[in-house]
């Protein structure tokens, strides 16, 4: 299970494409240190549990049985995960020490004399240690795999104490069935190390879900672009970090850039999210026409007063008097279509720049629709990003739009007119929806048992950086696999 400890956090990639990943994720070894914990912790209890079979034999005039052979202590000493390779990491442990309990009887005959006895015993094994090699890898669909060689265990000092009995009896068998427990716990270790890895890990990780969706027609493709690697200060991975229209799943045109270096160790974990995650998914939104919506009476709320055409007080028809003489007492609707992908820029600040046109009808009151003129227009928000419970949020800092007359039918549009429809309509309208959007949230990948601890965002060049401490929170009965919380449509 600690397995997906590692991989839910750890998928670091390098080396099998050439293309940058969209999100780069970066644990240290403070850290790796939390994975090491909690191996250790599932590593002992599997060991206090582990069965060892009774030693039965023979030898130079005796039969001996040792039975309810038992674990009674299990100290694993100093244990840690260390870099082995480019992609593969060691995990070793120093100065166990591990003792056993037993029972114990036999009978010895030779000639005439006869002695048969039974009791208790009890073995010391210290100083022992233990190294196994984990080899990082991903399958064909870009999920995490791993594998295990090369366990080996050594042993120091062998202690051991038969109460009762007699000592020149116990000299007969001791070594030799000393040494036979000694051979299950070595075998019986690292079977365990491997089971934790292959079996309890690489179970869990086959289930990690790497296609998360966002909204109802999107996903996030969160697949390895290649193997996790480690470095000297990193266990690094690589994600594809794609939004894709789930049906047809195209990629964009377009590419990430390149992330900038970070050479920050003083957290645990690093968390880099290209703009381009963000890009595409405003591309697939432009491309499947969500980009488009209509601003009527009946969806401005209290201000639809203001899309009137006769009036007492404010509204268009009040600042274009030639749609008030051509069409009294009627209803004024905005059309807007994006004309390209909007685009979102991260340097000093994050911002997503829109442009449009916006087409400008009456409404009659036999539902009749009468083109009017158009506008283009080129919209920008300014965004705070924030981070809560493994979402990554944002706060509309400001919002502005920006319009020019292209096409009329009716003559000359006055640049009040212009101004109107920008401050009184379309931002009070835009804003709150943009807003709204922001607080849906992006969901990141971490896992259920992991909490982020005083995050702090960082904004890069094409790129926000989430430096973050890691608390890990067992929760018994559930899987630790991948949580991603899907969100409402955009």
């Amino acid at each position: 299970m600690w397995l997906s400890v590692i991989f839910s956090l750890l998928i670091f990639s390098k080396g099998l494409s050439a293309r940058n990943p969209g999100i780069r994720l970066q644990i240290t070894q403070k850290g790796i240190h939390i994975v090491n914990t909690v191996a250790a912790d599932l590593l002992t209890k599997n060991v206090k549990t582990m069965k060892i079979t009774k030693q039965t034999g023979h030898d130079i005039n005796v039969n001996y049985d040792l039975t309810d052979i038992k674990i009674e202590k299990f100290q694993l000493g100093k244990s840690s995960f260390t870099r082995y390779t480019d992609t593969s990491l060691r995990w070793t442990a120093e100065n166990i020490d591990l003792d056993i309990g037993g029972q114990y009887k036999y009978e010895y005959s030779r000639f005439f004399v006869k002695y048969s006895d039974k009791g208790s015993f009890t073995v010391n094994f210290s100083a022992m240690s233990f190294k196994i090699i984990i080899q990082l890898g991903t399958d064909g669909i870009g999920r995490p795999t791993v594998r295990t060689f090369q366990c080996v265990h050594t042993y120091g000092p062998i202690k051991y104490v038969f109460h009762g009995g007699q000592d020149w009896i116990f000299k007969l068998f001791a070594e030799k069935a000393i040494q036979g427990i000694r051979n299950q716990i070595q075998n019986n270790i690292c079977g365990i190390l491997k089971d934790l890895v292959e079996k309890n890990g690489q179970r869990v990780l086959s289930n990690v879900k790497v296609k998360i969706p966002v909204g109802n027609s999107m996903m996030v493709d969160y697949r390895l672009l290649s193997v996790p690697s480690m470095s000297t200060n990193y266990l690094e991975v690589h994600l594809r970090g794609t939004v894709l229209w789930r049906n047809s799943q195209t990629e964009a045109s377009f590419s990430p850039a390149t992330f900038p270096s970070n050479y920050d160790t003083t957290k645990m974990a690093y968390i880099a999210i290209s703009n381009y995650v963000f890009n595409t998914m405003l591309y697939q939104a432009y491309r499947h026409n969500m980009l488009v919506f209509n601003i009527t009476s009946r969806n401005i709320g209290y201000k639809k007063s203001m899309l009137n055409t006769t009036c007492k007080d404010n509204c268009i028809g009040k600042l274009i008097p030639q749609i008030a003489k051509s069409f009294p007492n009627c209803s004024v609707e905005l059309h807007m279509t994006s004309t390209k992908q909007p685009v979102t820029n991260i340097g000093s600040i994050v911002s997503v720049t829109a442009e449009g046109n916006i087409s400008v009808y009456v409404r009659e009151l036999n539902n009749s629709l009468h083109y009017l003129f158009r506008v283009s227009a080129v919209g920008g928000s300014k965004l705070n990003p924030r981070i809560n419970n493994g979402i990554l949020y944002g706060q509309l800092a400001r919002s502005e739009i920006q319009t020019n007359v292209t096409d009329s039918v009716i003559g000359t549009i006055d640049e009040k007119a212009l101004k109107f429809l920008e401050d009184d309509i379309l931002t009070p309208y835009l804003a709150p929806m943009v807003s709204g959007l922001c607080k849906r949230g992006f969901p990141l990948p971490i896992m259920d048992n992991f909490q982020f601890v005083q995050p702090e965002l960082k904004l890069k060049k094409n790129a926000i950086l989430i430096e973050t401490n890691l608390k890990y929170i067992p929760r018994s009965g559930k899987s630790t696999v991948l949580r991603f919380l899907p969100k409402e449509e955009i």
